[in-house]
């Protein structure tokens, strides 16, 4: 008997992005283990290759479909209402309050993910969430078998190629992530601001994350950045994995002030590649650390922040132990660990293998 297809689908499928890359390595896997597996999508980066959506219609009714949730979609409800064996990976959805002082469309389309995410409980053979977190907002709406099923990541495409960006001396403080209100790089920009004028002036902070020129929220970050006059602040922009390697080799700390993740892919880039990670242990940060690392008080101000800084960049004894101890939680995320958790659900689920 031939195997069933197993396809997968979401609205944006995006280049170098968390859930864009994650269709990409679970369609390796899955035509790797003699699946059918196409990807289904309604808008697709230049660089990569899927099907319209709408053409899932003419596959065969029976095919499984890992459908890839994180925002509001008319792929969402076509999803729902087209898809018989449907499988739900949950990458959470961004609380809209966080988008409505920059961006109404960008907060309507998180407010209506969250609330067609209920009608999904019923419908949906297994749902996979990324981290506990999300599994427990699950289990809130009622969804009948969760499991728990990371991030399949590859991190050895993240390791440095060619020369680093910098080779100028100074201490770089690093975030990566998409420039989302959700992210924190305000508190980023304070805290830095306070570090570099007290602590440390020959320090730089790199944020590295796509951004739209013009948009309000990243505008209203180069204003902060131009009224305090803070020197040495850096917005690549996005970095391909070929890069970002290297900006990963030359931080001298992750700091992640994020106030609401899923579960944040960075983390585990930054802690397998041996850089100390500091962050606010809140939503899905907490169970992706998991203890790893150095935990920020949400509540601390700057200046704290800033101390918090200065001690992890200076006292090398508590460094090396933090960065065993990330290597170790980093390790729990290793490519073979996570595929090999991943396909023991999906041949449970579409196989019934015990």
């Amino acid at each position: 008997m031939a195997a069933p297809a197993i396809h997968q689908m979401l609205p944006n499928y995006w280049l170098g992005d968390a859930i864009g890359n994650t269709v990409t390595e679970m369609r390796k896997l899955l035509v790797s283990w003699g699946y059918q597996s196409e990807v289904y999508a309604d808008i697709v980066h230049g660089e990569l290759s899927a099907l319209p959506y709408r053409e899932f219609a003419l596959e065969d009714p029976e095919a499984w479909v890992i459908y890839h949730y994180s925002t509001g979609s008319a792929v969402n409800g076509y999803a729902l209402e087209n898809v018989k064996n449907l499988i739900l990976m949950y990458h959470n959805v961004t609380p809209a309050e966080f988008f409505e002082p920059y961006d109404v469309r960008a907060a309507e389309s998180c407010r209506a993910g969250r609330a067609l995410l209920p009608r999904f409980a019923p419908k949906t053979r297994l749902a996979m969430a990324v981290s506990p977190y999300n599994a427990g907002e699950l289990e809130a709406l009622r969804f009948r078998e969760i499991e728990v099923v990371p991030c399949v990541m590859n991190l050895a495409a993240r390791r440095p190629a060619g020369a680093l960006p910098y080779g100028d001396g100074k201490t770089n403080i690093l975030f990566v992530g998409r420039m989302a209100p959700n992210k924190g790089h305000g508190d980023l920009l304070r805290a830095f601001h306070v570090y570099r004028r007290h602590l440390n002036p020959n320090s730089r902070l790199v944020i590295v994350g796509g951004y739209s020129p013009g948009a309000r929220y990243f505008e209203s970050l180069k204003a902060f950045v131009k009224a305090y006059n803070i020197p040495d602040v850096e917005f690549t922009g996005f970095v391909s994995d070929e890069r970002l390697g290297g900006y990963y080799a030359a931080a001298a700390v992750f700091l992640c002030l994020s106030r609401h993740e899923g579960f944040c892919v960075p983390l585990i880039e930054a802690m397998g590649a041996g850089v100390p990670v500091a962050a606010y242990p809140v939503t899905g940060v907490a169970g992706t650390l998991n203890g790893a690392g150095m935990a920020i008080d949400p509540a601390a101000s700057p200046a704290e922040i800033a101390e918090a800084l200065h001690e992890l960049v200076t006292n090398q004894p508590l460094r090396a132990k933090l960065i065993e101890g990330q290597r170790a939680r980093a390790a729990d995320f290793g490519y073979e660990k996570t595929s090999a958790l991943f396909r023991r659900v999906i041949e449970r689920v579409v196989e019934g293998r015990a």
